[in-house]
């Protein structure tokens, strides 16, 4: 338990370090010890509430993902009082923007009485649970499904929506998840996705400020990797902005939160290349709109390809150690034989794969459909839906 905490307190202080300045941590840490303080003076001499419309938190590393596209759906419902809860400055104003309710975590105070009156979270992945003073309900919309090895544990949340049978299955043998808390919703962000794709290119490229149409490449390598997996990362990306701008393409950079790189050393990269586009999370948080607009997605074990089949374009899978990604992080939600595309396994075969892609286009598209209808079941536009009437059950127990 002691050791979960600790572990805890360094992520929080890591991921809060990603967009904020550590000499302001005395402050945070002030101001949460006074929140916890206060939200359990008032837990015991202040009975909860019983509003007349339900209190549901919303929250994700980013405003993003399953949880965002459930929020987006729900917030328009007059039942329900809707919020989100903001991790970072990027989250909290993109929020607002929208007109939607938002709360920064590190600064509880202002929403008090949203929090105290939370019937259900929603989350992408976890939440900052010492906001409340008591346990509220907690619906688990996970944020990816991939090849990636990853250890799951069940005990915090009360449901755990999955997207097909397949998907459920595999948290059942290999997690051994309680199966009364695996509900089958399919996956709101593809719904999301699915939007996106049925809308002019032209305009999403507009929003994102790419001023031209040529042909994109996404580039979303995981945290394990970095910036390049083979020799120097920095050479080795450089590299690759070099062949894009020779053949007249567009770079889409997008690193995992987690990537640790010399931001530095890539800035000055990009000064040399106008055709590259660096897009992580904090500057454009909506990985759904990225997908509709790339013609090519490069990535490793990233979740990410598995959303990307959707749109039956061609990936060019870089290997890099297997027995990481599986032995040693433990199993997978998808079977890492289901990466339908182009597998390289050094630089020289990478861009050889590449030039084969633009040639050929995809010869994978047969099998990208098959798999995705496992993994993900028919993409109907209901799945923020059927969340939404998992709330409502939770809610009105």
């Amino acid at each position: 338990m002691k050791k979960d905490l600790v572990d805890r307190g360094k992520k929080l202080i890591y991921w809060y370090s990603k967009e904020n300045s550590l000499c302001l941590l005395p402050f945070i840490f002030s101001n949460l010890l006074l929140w916890i303080l206060l939200a359990n003076i008032s837990n015991i001499f202040l009975k909860k509430k019983k509003e007349k419309n339900k209190v549901v938190a919303f929250t994700g590393l980013y405003y993003n993902g399953n949880a965002r596209a459930v929020y987006e759906y729900l917030r328009k419902n007059e039942d329900y009082v809707c919020y989100w809860i903001a991790r970072n400055r990027k989250s909290f104003l993109d929020v607002k923007r929208s007109g939607g309710r938002v709360i920064y975590c590190y600064f509880p105070f202002l929403g008090i009485k949203y929090i105290l009156n939370t019937d259900v979270i929603v989350t992408n992945d976890s939440f900052l649970s010492i906001l409340f003073p008591y346990k509220p309900k907690m619906i688990q919309l996970w944020h990816g499904e991939g090849p990636k090895g990853i250890t799951l544990s069940y005990e915090e949340c009360d449901v755990w929506c999955v997207p097909s049978e397949f998907i459920k299955d595999r948290h059942i043998k290999l997690w051994r998840a309680p199966a009364k808390k695996l509900k089958i919703c399919g996956s709101p962000r593809l719904d999301m996705l699915n939007n996106y794709l049925r809308q002019s290119k032209e305009k999403l490229l507009k929003e994102l400020n790419i001023k031209n149409g040529r042909k994109i490449i996404l580039y979303a390598p995981t945290f394990d990797v970095g910036l390049w997996p083979w020799g120097d990362q920095y050479n080795g990306f450089e590299e690759l902005c070099e062949f894009c701008k020779e053949n007249n393409l567009i770079l889409i950079l997008r690193l995992h939160p987690l990537a640790k790189v010399n931001k530095m050393r890539i800035k000055r990269i990009l000064k040399r290349y106008n055709n590259v586009y660096w897009l992580d999370m904090p500057i454009e948080p909506n990985t759904m709109k990225l997908l509709a607009v790339a013609d090519i997605l490069i990535t490793d074990w990233s979740s990410i390809y598995t959303d990307f089949f959707l749109t039956q374009r061609p990936i060019a899978y870089m290997e890099i150690e297997p027995d990481y990604y599986l032995k040693d992080r433990g199993k997978s939600q998808v079977p890492p034989e289901f990466r339908a595309g182009e597998i390289s396994k050094s630089s020289k075969e990478f861009f050889k794969v590449v030039r084969s892609i633009l040639k050929k286009g995809n010869c994978h598209s047969e099998e990208q459909k098959r798999l995705f209808k496992i993994i993900y079941g028919n993409i109907d536009g209901k799945a923020s839906e059927r969340v939404a009437s998992i709330i409502r059950q939770i809610v009105n127990q």
